[in-house]
């Protein structure tokens, strides 16, 4: 299963909401442990508006797993409706993410 973490520089996790990450570090889950596989740049992170969800679905289609410190309700619950996971985390980096993602998948 594919996880994409929101984050500022492919390390520092992305204070705002998940669709303003500059970069996403997606990792592959598998049998308890995260192995990274991608780092992706999103073209919409100075100018993605709240509740735009489409435009970063077309980044992260096969990522099944979307973590970040905000996301939007409207956000959330069309995610959850399409069969994605979104998560909340207060991490504050990449590191710290996994830790925390390893009792919540």
């Amino acid at each position: 299963m594919l996880v994409a973490i929101g984050t500022l520089d492919g390390k520092k996790i992305n204070p705002d909401h998940f669709g303003q990450s500059r970069v996403f570090v997606i990792f592959n889950y598998n049998n308890k442990t995260f192995e990274k596989i991608d780092e992706r740049k999103n073209p919409y992170a100075e100018n993605h508006l709240h509740a735009k969800v489409d435009e970063i679905l077309e980044l992260l289609r096969d990522c099944k797993v979307w973590i970040g410190k905000i996301m939007g309700k409207g956000s959330m619950k069309k995610l959850q409706e399409l069969g994605y996971k979104p998560i909340l985390i207060n991490a504050k980096t990449v590191e710290e993410t996994l830790k925390e993602l390893s009792k919540k998948i």
